[in-house]
């Protein structure tokens, strides 16, 4: 996928692995569509971009809800064309076993990420395919590979969105359209991890043999990935080397996910 003069529409790109794909790709001479929830945060990011030469457009929207994604299409369609790259990393949600978790908070874990890379790949795919060109990727879990415990809600949406990855993969086979499941590791600089320091202690101690990366670190992984037309993707390499051994021994993989990740109090 050649990246300069190309339209991107990037989700979650107030902050960041979305926002610094977003001065990545800008960089590279991409015109990137900036959405989030956050209006000021995505105001103060295309005013970064626009000053260092780039081009952006900042449009303030909750992918959750199906017409926030319809009014995203129809401006974007309308005002800039049809989107040569999407990129899915939105994503939110605290960690907790299934009976710590509110009813209401199930339904959150769903939207974002799955719901909004659904909604945000149904309104461009149209236009795509009858271009018959295009690029989607989606920003995924290393837990939609390999499930650890405490984290019930957000594992099984990072599986949705896994597994919506794969299913477009299939759907596109005989198009023109590439699909990419990219996997970062723990996120350095991540405001998440910041936000909600209980989810940071449940992360398996086995994961401290993957270094952590940095948001522009995971974003020039996914430049390399659109630039390789890449279907899978890990950073770091050793994600990718715990990948295999859960794919080639997986009991193995799995008993060390639960010896060292989160224990019930109670138990």
């Amino acid at each position: 996928m050649k990246i300069a003069g190309s339209l991107c529409v990037i989700s979650g790109a107030s902050s960041g692995i979305g926002k610094s794909t977003a001065q990545e790709l800008a960089e590279r001479g991409a015109r990137v569509v900036l959405v989030a929830r956050r209006a000021q945060a995505l105001e103060q990011l295309q005013i970064q971009i626009r000053a260092a030469g780039g081009q952006a457009w900042a449009f303030p929207a909750d992918l959750s809800k199906p017409y926030e994604a319809v009014r995203l299409g129809e401006w974007v369609l309308g005002e800039l064309g049809t989107p040569d790259i999407l990129i899915h990393s939105a994503g939110a949600g605290e960690w907790r076993f299934l009976d710590e978790t509110p009813l209401e908070d199930l339904q959150h874990l769903m939207d974002t990420p799955y719901f909004a890379a659904a909604y945000l790949t149904r309104v461009f795919l149209p236009a795509m395919l009858q271009r018959n060109r295009g690029f989607i990727l989606s920003v995924c879990s290393p837990a939609s590979r390999l499930v650890w415990p405490g984290a019930t809600g957000y594992v099984a949406a990072r599986w949705a969105l896994n597994g919506l990855t794969e299913a477009l993969r299939a759907d596109l086979y005989h198009t023109g359209l590439r699909v990419c499941a990219f996997f970062p590791g723990k996120i350095s600089d991540s405001e998440y991890f910041r936000r909600n320091t209980d989810t940071e202690r449940r992360i398996p101690r086995i994961g401290r043999l993957i270094p952590e990366v940095t948001s522009r670190q995971a974003a020039l992984g996914i430049v390399r990935a659109l630039e390789r037309d890449a279907r899978m993707m890990f950073v770091p390499w050793q994600l990718h080397a715990f990948d295999l051994l859960a794919r080639w021994f997986p009991r193995i993989a799995e008993h060390l996910a639960w010896k060292t990740g989160a224990k019930r109090t109670d138990a």
